[in-house]
This record gives C-alpha cells, structure tokens and sequence, in this order.
C-alpha cells in the first residue's frame, strides 16, 4: 500500500521526499527563515512584512482548503470509514493552524516577511492536494482498518502529538502575558517557556507536531504521507535547533538538560 498509488500523486509524493535533504541543509546551514525570534533587520530583504496572522492564515490554509474541496469531490466507492477518519486527522490539525492559532495570536507577535508566506503558501498548496487526493480519489483501505493496529497505533501517536502541540502552543501564549523567565524588563521580551514537554525540549510544540505527522503516517501507510512527515521533519528540526542555539545565547541560565526536538537525543 506504501508505493500503491497512482503515477500522478506517487510523482508529487516523491517530488516532495526530494526536496527534505536540500531543504533540511538551506535551513541549517545558509538561512534561518527571518520570523519569529529569528527577525531582524535583514527581514526586510524577504519582501514586505504582513501581519502575522494574516500571515499565518495565507501559508497554512491551502492544506485545509484543499482537504475540503478533496472530500466534496470524493470518490464514494473507495472513500469509506477509514479515510473518513484519517483525513479528519488532518483537517483537526489544520482547523486549529490555520484558523484557531492564527486568531489566538497575540497583537505584538512580529509580522512575517511576504517571501516566507509565499514559501509555505506553495508547500501547503502541493501538501494539501496530495494529501486530500492520496485519501478520497486513491487509496482503498479494508472496510475494517481502523480496528487494525497499524491504525490504532498511529492514531494514537497522532493524539499524543495534537495534545502535546496544543498544551505547548498554549505555553508559549502564557509568555506573552508575562509567565516564564525573562532578563528584561520589556513585556514583550522572549521568556524561557516552562512545564510540559518544554521541560525536556526547547521546542516542544515542534516535537508534538512531529508525533502527529508520524502516527499519520503510520495510520495512513501512504507515500504522500510519509512525504508530509519527511518534509516537517527537513523544516522543524533546522529551525528547533535554531531556536535551541537561540535560547542558550540570550538566557544565562538556560536549563543545560533541555535538547532542541526530541527528548534525551537531539
């Protein structure tokens, strides 16, 4: 079932494999994508700046809209239960990131530079059709595969993951009302975030991603899936290792324990 799918969407899926080593190297090695933390002057040289959210909602949304279009053009023959339950996965993700997060975003949370919304804007385009194509036109899973255990395990892993992500993201929000450890006095001044997973790792929303896209991929047991976890691997694991780095500049007392994305190994 991994190499069975139609040469249209294996082509994409593997087109999007291809490109995780080059990405993984160009975000570690030459650029740190100038959002977040990472802004600075030099932004500017990546197009205008829009507003965060707005941003946000350009770049993620095609995985959502796409996944919606793909179900109301379903093939009803094959779409059954078990696709059913793993495009919602995807969709849960994607209402929250696209929509929830975005709108959850504090007011002073640094504007994105246009060339980076427009990067993420072509990935989410080429991600949300593989995705939403691979579940409701190609692949045909057994009528009880979600009572089997690569289905049960993966979906697992999946709400692990989510619940990791979401009691992360709602860390990070806590700091920008004035929780964590800060060494000014600036109430807009980055804290070292605490509790949960961030215990372990400096970016535990980053590592609960990763759970949610590997349980996915597991429960799908498709190539286009394993593209998707591939790729956030090749862009999350760069950018926590920046952030790690990041962290242990700016605090003095940063907890020396804490690895950047996965607990006790990197």
């Amino acid at each position: 079932m991994l190499l069975d799918l139609p040469l249209d969407t294996l082509s994409k899926s593997i087109l999007a494999i291809s490109t995780c080593i080059p990405t993984y190297l160009f975000l570690r090695y030459v650029i740190v994508a100038p959002y977040g933390k990472h802004s600075d002057r030099s932004s500017y040289s990546f197009g205008p700046l829009i507003n965060a959210k707005l941003g946000w909602f350009v770049f993620e949304s095609p995985n959502l809209i796409l996944a919606a279009w793909s179900y109301l053009h379903r093939d009803e023959a094959l779409f059954n239960h078990a696709n059913a339950a793993l495009l919602s996965m995807f969709c849960i993700h994607y209402i929250n990131r696209s929509v929830i997060y975005p709108l959850c975003m504090s007011r002073s949370s640094r504007p994105v530079p246009l060339a980076v919304a427009v990067s993420g804007w072509s990935y989410c385009m080429v991600n949300g059709y593989l995705q939403g194509q691979s579940l409701c036109q190609k692949e045909v899973y057994p009528e009880k595969y979600i009572k089997s255990p690569r289905f049960l395990v993966g979906a697992t892993i999946f709400i692990i993951g989510l619940a990791i992500n979401l009691h992360s993201d709602g860390i990070l929000r806590a700091l920008k009302s004035g929780g964590g450890i800060t060494s000014t006095n600036n109430a807009n001044a980055y804290r070292i975030p605490r509790g949960g997973f961030f215990e372990l790792v400096s970016c535990a929303n980053y590592f609960g991603e990763i759970c949610e896209w590997a349980g996915y991929a597991v429960a799908c047991n498709n190539l286009a899936a394993l593209s998707f976890l591939a790729f956030t691997c090749s862009n999350l694991i760069p950018r926590a290792l920046s952030h790690h780095e990041w962290y242990l500049q700016k605090f003095n007392d940063y907890p020396l324990q804490r690895r950047a994305i996965i607990p006790f190994i990197l």
